[in-house]
């Protein structure tokens, strides 16, 4: 009898990857290389969330299909960003550090009564159902 191979992740990628290279007009710019809200963007999306479902159930350090979890990640990431449909972080790093000071004092800025902390686990239920 021959073992079932379960091949879900490996051949969206390389459907994913065929598209970037077919139509591909090597601009990174967003919104300026694939149609954003397109095909490509959305099958890249679902892949990456298919990926941090994978992620939760098995942890970071899994491996898929004979691939370490963090090379999909990075070659998924590596697409997006190169086919434009990574919008540019905006840093707000000079506001945070204002806020915090010069010296890097975080002050009361913190959550140190225990009433005002979030419940991730109960949080997490709420949102996602698990």
């Amino acid at each position: 009898m021959a073992e079932i191979v379960k091949e879900v992740i490996t051949p969206r990628w390389l459907k994913i990857k065929e598209m970037y290279e077919a139509g591909t007009n090597g601009s990174k710019k967003y919104g300026t290389n694939f149609e954003l809200g397109g095909e490509l963007n959305v099958l890249s999306l679902e892949l990456v969330d298919m990926l941090g479902e994978i992620t939760l159930r098995n942890g970071w350090d899994c491996t898929i299909e004979d691939i370490e979890m963090d090379l999909w990640k990075k070659r998924v990431w590596s697409l997006i960003e190169n086919a434009g449909l990574l919008d540019a972080i905006e840093s707000k790093d000079e506001d945070e550090y204002d806020e915090f000071g010069e010296d890097g004092d975080y002050g009361n800025s913190w959550v140190d009564d225990e009433d005002e902390r979030v419940d991730l686990d109960k949080l997490s239920k709420e949102e996602y159902g698990f």
